[in-house]
């Protein structure tokens, strides 16, 4: 459900979003469908530059907070394509490492 919700959301972006269009990291683990996007012109960026442009979408698996930071600082408008499922096991892990515990994830 994540994977098809964050494809969904990349082909959508050139028609809705400033170009040009980046995934941060690629965004799911098809090569066929990274062939697909890459020919759609959407680019892979691995790494934040210190000035950017365009728009920047988030996969599927997320990214640390600071990244999405510092990618809006670099000059970028952020698409947060993150699983829900995701968002929810981030959130279980920000409340109880706000108290002080240490999380491992299996």
């Amino acid at each position: 459900m994540g994977v098809r919700r964050a494809v969904e959301m990349v082909l959508d972006a050139p028609h809705k979003h400033k170009n040009p269009i980046y995934t941060f990291g690629p965004l799911i683990h098809n090569p066929q469908v990274l062939n697909l996007l890459e020919e759609k012109g959407i680019s892979v960026i691995t790494e934040v530059p210190e000035k950017g442009s365009g728009t920047v979408l988030i996969r599927a698996h997320g990214v640390p907070p600071q990244s999405k930071k510092d990618l809006k600082q670099a000059g970028f408008r952020i698409i947060d394509a993150t699983c829900p499922h995701v968002i929810k096991v981030q959130t279980i892990i920000r409340k109880y490492a706000k108290q002080g515990h240490a999380s491992i994830i299996i």
